[in-house]
């Protein structure tokens, strides 16, 4: 007897429980009022059933005892399935396009299994829609009672579970409990509702088969009236919020925001397009903590289209915006420090696909996202032979090489293989430019084989000095012996001249490689330039080149170092023969350099303008720019550094002088040196005015 009373009071209490729910039903579908719908009300929430059920994503359907489908959702009516058949056809016929019942076919039939048990059913079916894959679909059938308790036909919902099979086992346990408490709610139902007309009876089914949608509905949901007044609360987001059904229900949305509500929220607003679909915003829970949620909203019509509430979906992504933001941070450091290190970033995958870079490689090469590396690195059409990328994959360790790219400048790189959090591997590549550093490297070398050449043609012309002072005064007294009338005395003069033109050069040579880069002097500046072209000029005859010298005897005079002038003057003559004859192949009569010197006024100060014009090649419009920067260079690769001219600029500007070019491609270049003129006293002497 006492189990039996335990049992009573059990069932009186769930009773109650069920009264309750059915009175909140009643109160959500009827608005409060308590005589039985019919008519224009029937079909109002009746338009409100499909309003609710056609804002759930998976597809929903209510199908007759004789396999005719009554009710769809939106998702229903948009699904593969269906292909574009019309509503109303059996079930069979719409979705799988058979001409008889599934069970006829061996094949899981829901709708069998509740006519034959009188319980919900939950069937796997595989099925294969035109040219896709096979999915796996989980259908949850429920019986839909009379109020008399026959069934007149089944709610089913429809599933994708290919995904989530390995969840199968809780899938099950939860589909079971659900089920058993469907079942006590509709014993309870129809227990309560045995005395209501038919059409009281079929509004109560369709609320019954609303809140099963909307208890089958994973995400948190809740629906407002038009005064923002919480009518529904899934246990979803009871759990994101805190807030039990029975704390928000009849209350103001704005509970649980962090805000008062307003019409910026855009449910209501007429500027905000709808459905809103993953709009970012913060709530406070319960306990006063701050989640960030991503929400979708629509509003709730009816059959006229009148709108009679609204309805959102919203799900926390505190903790994924908190990993993004650390992420993002962590990043940033990344890649702050690669640009500090002047490091350049791919990241390529094992199809040799670059899906990353910064911002270094891109003002490089441009976004080149999506490209082959090996297009974008050598502008190959297959993978390179000697490929470091696979290297690094298959050793697992970082590979590291230098590479000319297809900008033309050198690059170091390093290749590390990294796991993703997809598992996949892929590598990171660090790319560093080195184009100017293996230049300077070069030119350093460079210098010291000239430094050497310079010491060996030194020694060279101390031991070329004693033999040619020998020769000259030999012939000296040899000439002093013979006849002035006589042949050979005019051979022997020439024989002193030729050795004394031999020992001015060795003496120019000789003063050039000296080391005075300390010492500055008072010069003329028709010396330097004699001097220059006597180290030179036998390179002109030999190409064949008109050399005119044009140098004024009263010029100021100029205070520089002379070696360093010298070697200014010999650079713009070594380019000027360089385009004369990229011009001329051989001798022409246009085949000129010209040099002119002259004084003139630049600012109420006297000035010498020393200018070198050669009718050579020329130098390109896009060009004439960067002339005097580094390592930029007009000549073929191995016939220039790209430093001569960016030297002698540096140079001309330590004497407090100018350094410019002119120059139209094809026709003719002017290298235009102005040095301050000075006279002997140190005054200043007059000159022309600057045009």
């Amino acid at each position: 007897m006492k189990d039996d009373n335990k049992t009573k009071k059990a069932l009186i209490s769930e009773l109650s429980v069920l009264r309750g729910r059915l009175a909140r039903l009643e109160t959500i579908m009827s608005a409060g009022g308590d005589a039985p719908l019919r008519g224009d009300d029937f079909k109002s929430h009746h338009s409100f059933l499909q309003a609710v059920i056609d804002e759930d994503a998976d597809p929903i359907i209510v199908v007759d005892t004789d396999h005719t489908v009554k009710l769809m959702n939106r998702a229903a009516r948009r699904s593969p399935f269906t292909l574009g058949r019309p509503d109303r056809l059996p079930c069979h016929r719409l979705f799988f396009n058979l001409d008889e019942p599934c069970h006829c076919s061996h094949l899981a039939c829901t709708l069998k299994q509740v006519l034959e048990t009188g319980l919900p059913a939950t069937v796997e079916r595989e099925h294969q829609l035109p040219g896709k894959s096979k999915r796996i679909y989980e259908i949850q059938a429920a019986p839909l009672r009379s109020s008399t308790g026959r069934i007149q036909g089944i709610v089913e919902s429809w599933r994708d579970i290919t995904e989530h099979k390995q969840f199968e086992g809780q899938l099950e346990e939860l589909i079971r409990e659900r089920t058993a408490e469907l079942l006590v709610s509709n014993e309870a139902l129809k227990r309560e509702i045995v005395v209501r007309q038919r059409i009281e009876d079929e509004l109560k089914m369709a609320n019954e088969q609303a809140n099963l949608i909307y208890r089958m509905i994973p995400s948190a949901i809740f629906t407002v009236d038009l005064n923002r007044r919480i009518t529904n609360w899934n246990d979803k987001a009871a759990k994101i919020t805190g807030y039990q059904r029975e704390e928000v229900i009849g209350k103001e949305c704005r509970i649980f925001t962090e805000h008062p509500c307003s019409e910026s929220c855009g449910l209501y607003s007429n500027r905000v397009k709808k459905p809103v679909i993953d709009a970012e915003c913060t709530i406070k829970t319960k306990d006063g903590r701050l989640l960030t949620i991503s929400k979708t909203v629509d509003l709730l019509t009816d059959k006229a289209g009148r709108t009679i509430g609204g309805i959102e979906c919203f799900e926390d992504i505190t903790h994924r915006k908190e990993a993004e933001k650390v992420l993002r941070t962590e990043r940033d450091k990344f890649y702050s420090m690669l640009a500090a290190l002047g490091q350049g970033m791919h990241i390529l995958n094992r199809e040799y696909v670059i899906e990353n870079q910064n911002d270094i490689l891109r003002k490089q090469f441009g976004d080149r996202i999506g490209q082959k590396c090996y297009a974008v690195y050598k502008g190959l059409d297959a993978p390179c032979d000697n490929c470091r990328m696979q290297e690094a994959v298959e050793t697992n360790e970082i590979q590291r090489t230098e590479l000319q790219m297809s900008d033309g400048r050198y690059y170091e790189q390093s290749y590390a293989p990294f796991k993703d959090v997809d598992g996949t591997i892929k590598v990171l590549i660090m790319l560093r430019d080195i184009t100017d550093e293996k230049a300077y490297q070069a030119e350093t070398m460079r210098a010291g084989q000239l430094a050497s050449i310079g010491e060996l043609a030194a020694g060279v012309a101390h031991e070329i000095n004693n033999p040619i002072n020998g020769i000259i005064n030999y012939a000296q007294v040899l000439r002093d012996q013979t006849d002035p009338g006589h042949g050979d005395s005019e051979i022997l003069a020439r024989i002193i001249r030729e050795g004394e033109r031999i020992a001015a050069i060795v003496s120019n040579l000789l003063a050039f490689a000296r080391d005075h880069n300390e010492e500055v002097d008072y010069v003329m500046v028709g010396t330097v330039i004699d001097d220059a072209l006597a180290l030179i000029n036998h390179k002109m005859f030999k190409d064949g080149i008109l050399v005119s010298v044009e140098v004024p005897e009263d010029l100021p005079l100029v205070k520089v170092n002379p070696q360093q002038l010298q070697q200014v003057f010999l650079n713009l003559l070594s380019n000027a023969r360089y385009a004369l004859n990229q011009r001329f192949s051989g001798k022409d009569p246009e085949k000129k350099l010209i040099i002119t010197c002259r004084a003139l006024l630049l600012d109420d100060r006297t000035f010498v303008r020393i200018r070198f014009t050669d009718q050579g090649i020329g130098i390109p419009a896009e060009m004439i720019d960067k002339i005097f920067d580094p390592f930029v260079s007009t000549k073929k690769p191995g016939e220039g550094t790209g430093l001569g001219l960016s030297i002698s600029h540096g140079l001309v500007k330590d004497f407090h002088g100018f350094l410019r070019v002119e120059s139209v491609p094809d026709q003719y270049t002017t290298l235009i040196i102005d040095l301050p003129g000075y006279t002997p006293a140190g005054g200043q002497r007059n000159g022309e005015e600057a045009s």
